[in-house]
């Protein structure tokens, strides 16, 4: 697997576009520059997906483009030690589910600085993901305390909560993280992705990167 997705080489935002459920919305993304792309296989989400539908979802992903399975307090790690792709845990995993995953990780967590500080680090973590929820909620938090510890931190920032098309570049203007990440800010309704928000989404982070 040859990932673009938070290669320190690159200077730019990377763009990682989440909840994505059928092909057409993958196409799209992919198409316009998506660095990542997340399928969600927590059942409780609007933008819930089965596995074998997203296995599919998964072949129409060019070798530079990460899948990312979005998991919350899996009971097992074990269906995925097949996965072509990274993890990103949502729920209350400890550093031993991450160290010992079967993919890379995204650990995903509510904006907390000391949460932040205690993860950095952690061994097979490509990147912590900082939203201003639990997740999938679309709350924005303000990124101005998270701005000033990014350039003393060892793993990568993604921010999330709450993107869209008209507010990212003001986030990526205060934080400069490696990644933003979206899911409702692109959205027509609750679970449903809108073609042209998504490339509206990703052509504002290109503008700005």
């Amino acid at each position: 697997m040859s990932s673009l997705f938070l290669d320190n080489r690159s200077a730019t935002t990377h763009i990682k576009i989440c909840g994505l459920t059928d092909g057409e919305s993958v196409d799209v993304a992919v198409g316009s520059g998506a660095h990542a792309i997340g399928f969600v296989f927590v059942p409780s989400s609007p933008r819930f997906i089965e596995k074998h539908e997203a296995d599919q979802l998964m072949l129409q992903l060019p070798e530079e483009v990460i899948g990312v399975a979005v998991l919350q307090d899996a009971p097992s790690l074990t269906p995925f030690e097949h996965w072509n792709g990274w993890l990103q845990l949502c729920g209350k995993e400890n550093v031993s589910t991450v160290e010992s995953a079967p993919c890379p990780v995204i650990k995903a967590i509510e904006w907390n600085e000391k949460l932040v500080r205690y993860w950095d680090g952690c061994k097979n973590l490509k990147a912590i993901l900082v939203d201003g929820s639990t997740g999938g909620l679309g709350k924005t938090f303000d990124v101005t305390e998270l701005a000033k510890i990014i350039p003393t931190l060892r793993t990568p920032i993604i921010i999330a909560g709450g993107l869209t098309p008209d507010n990212v570049q003001e986030v990526i203007q205060q934080a400069k993280p490696a990644a933003v990440d979206v899911s409702s800010g692109i959205e027509s309704e609750s679970g449903v992705k809108d073609p042209e928000k998504i490339c509206a989404f990703i052509q504002a982070v290109v503008d700005i990167s």
